[in-house]
């Protein structure tokens, strides 16, 4: 019997996704290629896969065997992959990397022209996504590195199979028209602007944040208009057409009908890197996420690892957990993942990484 590859990594994506548009998403297909590549995977199994309810595809009982076992061969060649690309010694192939969109701005642009510089083997493509999306395509394997982000208050949740990293913290500052009645404050407190029209991206973390911030209000103009874009929500505020919460990563400068309002005590966004934990040892994972730090830690003032105290782990169902888990090291707060710390990465500390610095996989406990 001879399976088709592209067939697995289809009804897998499918399988993950919900539905075909979705996987077609995940996989950077149109549908109709989905569809065809699961044609061909029925054609080499000889069972039908998939069921048509209406307009909507989903997977028939042999669909269903075939997507699990997909997962599984393809975390096989993953592994193989990763053996193979390790014994070159060297940094090469290819990585996909998701982010959300003010990372796409602020740290992703230097950290691949870094890694462009140094490692000119190895190719990179960005997809943009939604912290929450972006968690879901690592997690099917749809893209090797998701650079998400979630807040102190509101931990987002790392899966069984998934590690790592924490790059820094983002302040966020609520941004008013220049003649607003709190314009010429210092700072405010979130509970002053319960009675404001707020700009938001719906199903955001951002909007997750606000939901939870005025959970006890009833104010039906509290959410007045959806804006994905920070820049939109900027010049709408500009306009006089509300207040947005609006984080300091790659925001750039306002205009002249814009004052921004520090919020006491500041909404922290914590930053990650997160990959599957197969892949670690892969020379070229290790390489980008180097350069990601690299690069937020230029970007921004991150808060170093060490300040503050650990944070406890709540108990999650299904063994799930929130990202900000304390690390084994005291005082340490973040993703448990042992990285070396500080800047001398390269062969004998001398900064850098050098092919040599990137050999030995990296311990962890995340997983």
């Amino acid at each position: 019997m001879t399976i088709s590859i592209p067939g697995l990594q289809a009804i897998a994506s499918l399988a993950s996704e919900g539905s075909m548009t979705a996987a077609a998403r995940a996989l950077g297909y149109t549908p109709s290629a989905v569809s065809q590549q699961i044609s061909k995977l029925e054609r080499d199994v000889r069972q039908v896969l998939i069921e048509q309810n209406g307009r909507v595809a989903t997977l028939s009982p042999a669909g269903r065997v075939v997507a699990e076992a997909a997962r599984r061969i393809l975390d096989e060649i993953e592994q193989m992959q990763v053996q193979l690309e390790n014994e070159r010694k060297t940094v090469a192939g290819t990585l996909t990397l998701a982010a959300f969109a003010t990372a796409t701005r602020g740290v992703i642009p230097p950290a691949l022209r870094r890694l462009r510089s140094d490692w000119p083997r190895l190719k990179c493509h960005l997809v943009e996504a939604d912290s929450h999306h972006a968690m879901a395509l690592v997690e099917d394997g749809s893209v090797d590195i998701a650079i998400v982000h979630d807040w102190l208050e509101m931990p987002l949740v790392l899966s069984p199979g998934l590690s790592a990293r924490h790059l820094g913290n983002d302040i966020s500052d609520v941004l008013v028209h220049v003649a607003h009645h709190l314009a010429d404050r210092g700072s405010v407190a979130m509970s002053e602007l319960c009675g404001e029209v707020w700009l938001y991206e719906p199903g955001s973390v951002a909007h997750d944040l606000l939901v939870k911030s005025f959970t006890v209000v009833s104010n039906t103009r509290l959410f007045g208009h959806g804006v994905a874009e920070y820049a939109s929500q900027i010049a709408m505020v500009g306009a006089g057409l509300g207040v947005a919460l609006v984080p300091r990563m790659g925001r750039g400068a306002v205009p002249d009908t814009v004052r921004v309002l520090p919020v006491l005590p500041a909404p922290t966004r914590q930053v990650y890197a997160v990959w599957r934990s197969l892949t670690g040892t892969r020379h070229a994972l290790q390489a980008a996420v180097l350069a990601l730090e690299e690069s937020f830690s230029e970007a921004l003032d991150p808060v170093e690892a060490g300040s503050g105290p650990a944070v406890e782990v709540p108990e999650l169902p299904s063994g799930r957990r929130p990202l900000a888990v304390s690390n084994r090291a005291s005082g340490r707060s973040g993703l448990s993942v042992v990285f070396p710390p500080g800047r001398g990465r390269g062969c004998g500390g001398r900064g850098r990484p050098e092919p040599c610095s990137l050999s030995p996989a990296w311990r962890q406990n995340a997983g």
